[in-house]
Order: structure tokens, then sequence, then C-alpha cells
């Protein structure tokens, strides 16, 4: 969308640039854009590298680092570690049916992300297998047992590579945590193994507070964004997630905070928006695009937590900091 493409049609020219600058100045520093698929994430380290050459080059350090992850999400696991079987009926209509593919195909597949999160951690760039993990709301997309495959595959790269987990979790928290379970051990020995905690975050929770606890115990934290912030229930689990736990996130350009959502009466700034129709490079200096998250909007999801807490924006802002850094370290380039 920040390249101007919606739904597959151009409403607008590129303004990535003008994003990242809104959200510097609202005082994001530091952004990981995750991906799903290895052509994705290839793609979004090539974005990374290409901003810190521009910036490299202008000597200009007052702009957002930006750092990535190497993953394959639970929902596109069939395309990356199965194929179709064919149909015996021939019908256009029947579900998709999914083989995995062979041991030698899959452990390719690894070893080439592996490749690109070892490429990436030279510069710094790469900082999380991810984003991965479980989603039994979408099934149609992926059945369990081959995302369970993925799901585990993935966990052995993440011990291989010793990055910490940028997890996904759509209805599936009891199977999650099982997985995890199994696993801690060598997560944690490969992480460093602080207090026994594996080191990575739950992206964009929206479970029963029962499911956070259970994820909590592994020493994950939990990320909270619009999505996490819908209902009556959201708002309720959210002020039970302990300050030294939780993680402030957007999700972008998905997951805003719409009046229609619970959190909504919370949010004390807004950002005036256009249609993507009505919206360019000049309107940009004062809109945002109607529905497309950015960067800068995490402000909102600060104080949407700070209210359900009852505590200061800043409070909130500066737990979140200190957890991300406990989570992937200092966030910095190396040149």
């Amino acid at each position: 969308m920040y390249q101007g493409i919606y739904h597959g049609k151009e409403r607008h020219d590129p303004d990535l640039d003008i994003v990242l600058a809104r959200a510097y100045e609202n005082g994001v520093k530091r952004i990981i854009s995750i991906a799903g698929t290895p052509k994705e994430c290839e793609e979004t380290l090539e974005l990374i590298e290409r901003l810190d050459k521009e910036t490299n080059q202008s000597g200009d350090d007052e702009k957002v680092k930006v750092f990535g992850t190497v993953g394959v999400h639970p929902t596109r696991c069939a395309e990356i570690f199965a194929e179709p079987c064919s149909s015996s009926s021939g019908d256009e209509d029947e579900e998709t049916h999914w083989r995995p593919k062979t041991e030698a195909e899959q452990t390719l597949i690894i070893l080439q992300m592996i490749e690109l999160i070892n490429q990436g951690k030279k510069s710094g760039n790469v900082v999380a297998v991810g984003e991965f993990g479980l989603d039994y709301a979408r099934l149609q997309f992926c059945p369990k047992d081959i995302q369970q495959l993925g799901f585990r595959k993935q966990l052995d790269m993440a011990i291989e590579t010793q990055l910490p987990l940028y997890l996904h979790n759509r209805d599936s928290g009891d199977d999650l945590y099982d997985i995890l379970l199994e696993y801690k051990d060598r997560l944690v020995a490969s992480q460093g193994g602080e207090e026994g905690n594996i080191k990575g975050i739950v992206h964009s929770f929206d479970e029963s507070v029962e499911v956070a606890m259970k994820l909590m115990s592994l020493g994950l934290y939990i990320g909270i964004n619009g999505c996490s912030l819908k209902t009556p229930e959201n708002l309720e689990i959210v002020a039970q997630i302990p300050l030294d736990k939780f993680i402030l996130e957007t999700d972008c350009p998905w997951c805003d905070i719409r009046p229609t959502h619970a959190g909504y009466e919370h949010l004390q700034t807004t950002f005036p928006t256009k249609k993507e129709k009505q919206y360019n490079r000049e309107l940009a200096k004062e809109f945002c695009v109607k529905n497309r998250t950015e960067p800068s909007h995490v402000a909102q999801v600060a104080e949407v937590i700070a209210a359900v807490k009852g505590l200061k924006v800043a409070d909130v802002v500066a737990a979140s900091n200190r957890n991300v850094h406990r989570v992937f370290g200092e966030l910095e380039k190396r040149r």
C-alpha cells in the first residue's frame, strides 16, 4: 500500500518516504518489518538495504532505522512446504488437498532462509525468525498438519540461527504453547538462556487471558496493536497483561483502530485522512490514507493501553521500549 497499490490498482504515487518521515517526527525511531514468504523477506531486506544506503549517503541520522525478519507465515506454509494433490474427481470446486514436499526439498528451503538470515545478521538488519506460527482461523489457506510442519521446521531454523521468535497465533494458542514447550530447552539454550525464558513476541495478540498467561510463562512477550483492541473483552485482557510483558505494535498497513472498536474512545491522537482515490503526495504532508495504518499510529495503541491500565502514556511507551530491547537487543546497524 505504501507503493500506492490497493487491491491490484494504482491509486497514488509511492509515499513510503513520507510515511517513514512522519514516523520519525512522531517519535518512532526503530521499526521491525515482518514478511510472510522467503521471497517477501528477500524483497523487504533489499528495501531495507536501499534505505540504509540512502541514509549513509545523505549523512542524515535523523531517520527511522528499519529492521527485518525471515520466515513463513502459517497461512503461506502450504505454498512453501507442500504441493497440491491431484483431484481424483476432477471437480474444480473441490477443496485443495496438500502433501508435504520431500524432506530434501524442505531442507533446501530452510537452508536458503538460513543463508538469507546470515547475510542479514552481518549488517544487523535481520533480528528475528518470523512471522511464523499457527493460524487455525484461516485453514482454507493451509491445513493444520502443514502449518505444524512449517512451524517445527522454522523452530529448528531459529535454534540454528540463535534468533528471537516473531510468532503468529490465531485461534491456535494451546497447540502453539504445546509445541513451543516441546522446543523450549533447545530454544533457550540457543538464545543464551536468560532465566530459562524463550526470547520472542506473540504478534497481534487477540486470544484469551489464559492463553496469554501460558505463553508468557514460556518467557514470551505479548504484541498489542489495533487488532488486539477491538472489543470490550479485548480491553479486559490487555488490562491484565503485565507492564513488563507487552510490546507495542501496529501491523501496518493493517489493524487500524476504527470508530466501531472498543479502544477508539480512548484515543487522544488523531490523524486526518483521505480515501486512497483522493490521496496524493502533496496531501500526504497533512493527511494519512483512510484505514491504512502507519508506524506513527502506534501512539494510538499506547493511548488505549494507558487508558485501560490507568497509566501515563509515557510510562507505557517506556515499558514497551525496555521490553523490545530485552527481546531484540539494541537494534543497531553494523556498518
